[in-house]
């Protein structure tokens, strides 16, 4: 369930028959976030001829949000190609915004595919990636006794021990990647440890 997502945001320039297509990507977690970046590539290039974009939030494989807009190009020119590259790319939690200035040379809906495609590639080869691991919170109970246990069971799996609330139990609040609960969690129920949440 990993992926990889820009570190950074990076700027990348490239350019097909004098039109000029500069390609902003960066790591994107919140649609809202994403828009207000539009409307500040729109202030900083008011007098260029489009800017598309391309959202992937989430996990490539399935993402939550998923969407494009080609901002005026003819339909599935522009946006589309420059998410089937982030997800082809294997890359998450990213946003693409790319705008282009206009040459005076038509480049027609498959040079217009492969400028916009080719401008989020620039981009994604500048860019420094990262893998995101999601990870999961869950609050375990058990005896006094059993911590010690406990934290290292959740250690074996890669994960930590957050918080700890002693009464007359121990619940102990931990996070570990999402690939590993389901062992881990067999593992805790095997030894009689409670999964609270």
């Amino acid at each position: 369930m990993s992926y990889q997502t820009p570190c950074l945001p990076v700027v990348a320039e490239t350019e097909e028959k004098k039109s000029r297509f500069i390609c902003w990507l960066g790591p994107v977690t919140d649609k809202a976030a994403f828009l207000c970046q539009l409307e500040t590539v729109r202030a900083r290039y008011p007098d260029a001829s489009h800017h598309c974009t391309a959202l992937v939030i989430g996990n490539p494989d399935n993402p939550e949000v998923m969407q494009f807009d080609d901002d005026g190009e003819p339909g599935g020119s522009a946006g589309r190609p420059m998410m089937e590259l982030l997800l082809k790319q294997g890359i998450g939690n990213v946003g693409a915004i790319v705008t282009r200035y206009f040459g005076g040379t038509k480049l027609g809906v498959g040079g217009l595919m492969r400028a916009y495609r080719g401008s989020v590639g620039a981009a994604v080869q500048q860019a420094e990636l990262k893998t995101f691991v999601p990870l999961i919170s869950k609050v375990i109970a058990c005896d006094f006794a059993q911590e010690s246990r406990l934290r290292f069971l959740v250690g074996q799996a890669g994960g930590q021990c957050l918080n700890a609330v002693y009464a007359a139990r121990v619940e102990v609040e931990i996070e570990v990647a999402v690939d590993c609960w389901a062992g881990l969690a067999e593992q805790l129920l095997s030894e009689m440890y409670q999964v609270i949440d």
